[in-house]
């Protein structure tokens, strides 16, 4: 019997489907931004989740020292539910646990393509879209579109400034930053291959974060 989150979550991804047209190597429509600020067990959080191959994580994980056992046990959870998992920052961890790939920060410019596993990487400004050819990344996130609950300090780009940015982008391009199921149909016709962020999922599992 199919509950109540998972005819949610079905609605949610078809309203992302919409955005833009796809194609066969677009699998994933929702990315979730694991925030240790926002949510305190990663564990906990994911297997309140439906099962979902449309669904992928980014795992970011401040105590380092902790992050190759932790990654272990979420990448146990996401086959379990048939979500993609990219690790941030870490390449030698998403290798060696046998994650999906690798995410790269602001802070990250440089680094050699593996062919093997997705990279992605993140996109704030005009300066970012080189960082992103230069470390070869199949999938981009630019962000904040929205003002967001994870950084109140930063300056929303808004939709007029994602569509200048994404014409410099030679790849699948996701959104991040204040996405919610309210604000999702004014991101129609802008090429948008997917959306990201946290406030997305919480709504669809009633979460406060």
């Amino acid at each position: 019997m199919t509950s109540k989150n998972e005819i949610k979550l079905n609605r949610s991804l078809q309203k992302v489907y919409n955005l833009s047209r796809k194609n066969k190597n677009e699998t994933v429509l929702f990315w979730i931004f694991l925030d240790s600020n926002r949510i305190k067990d990663y564990a906990q959080f994911i297997n309140l989740i439906p099962e979902s191959k449309k669904i992928g994580v980014v795992l970011r994980y401040k105590n380092n020292k902790k992050l190759y056992d932790y990654a272990k046990i979420l990448l146990k959870i996401c086959r379990r539910k048939r979500f993609k998992l990219l690790i941030s920052t870490h390449y030698n961890i998403a290798k060696s646990i046998g994650a999906d790939g690798i995410h790269y920060p602001k802070k990250i410019r440089y680094a050699r393509k593996d062919k093997s596993i997705i990279t992605s990487c993140s996109c704030h400004d005009y300066n970012d879209y080189k960082r992103a050819r230069q470390l070869c990344a199949d999938i981009v996130f630019i962000s904040p579109i929205f003002n967001t609950l994870s950084d109140k300090n930063k300056k929303e780009l808004g939709l007029n400034k994602i569509s200048l940015l994404a014409n410099y982008i030679n790849c699948q391009y996701s959104v991040l930053g204040g996405v919610s199921n309210k604000n999702i149909k004014i991101m129609m016709g802008r090429g948008i291959n997917s959306v990201a962020g946290l406030k997305f999922i919480c709504e669809i599992i009633n979460y406060k974060c």
